[in-house]
């Protein structure tokens, strides 16, 4: 039996094709990115999150991102290592430091990204520009709604 062979017998039919597509999408781009660029999915995450805001704080990208602090806090480090980013203490608080991009980090991110922006279009390829749209337009609501749902049960006490 394949994945794809329950999508219609699943009880939550939204949750397990977004979780199917995910798989399927980004799972192999991040084991190229590991064996091509020696980066793991931590160090992924802090890399896109700096390339969207230059400056935050470690605990930033863990609140931002709903990932465990120690995995970004192991992402920073291996990225500091490699040269890819920097350290510099925030003004405003002596105890936090703020994380920079170098110009290696950039560059290696945009490669990375370009992977990523074709493994999309072909991911999509079978919709129309106008399901694109529909589709990136009803995702967008989902997600700016993530603050709503995730008050409510189950969730409300998944955090504690």
């Amino acid at each position: 039996m394949k994945l794809i062979d329950i999508l219609d017998a699943v009880p939550i039919p939204v949750g397990y094709r977004l979780a199917f597509l995910t798989n399927f999408y980004r799972e192999p781009l991040l084991r190229r990115m590991e064996r091509e660029h020696g980066l793991m999915r931590p160090e992924w995450t802090v890399l896109i999150c700096l390339t969207y805001r230059d400056g935050v704080a470690a605990r930033d990208i863990s609140e931002i991102t709903e990932q465990p602090s120690n995995s970004v806090s192991r992402g920073v480090t291996a990225l500091e290592g490699k040269g890819l980013i920097t350290r510099s203490p925030d003004p405003d608080d002596a105890r936090r430091s703020l994380l920079h991009l170098t110009d290696a980090g950039r560059a290696l991110h945009d490669a990375i990204m370009a992977d990523y922006v074709v493994a999309e279009a072909e991911m999509t390829a079978s919709l129309t520009a106008a399901e694109r749209a529909t589709l990136l337009s009803l995702l967008d609501r989902m997600c700016r709604d993530v603050p709503r749902w995730q008050s409510l049960p189950p969730y409300d006490g998944a955090r504690r």
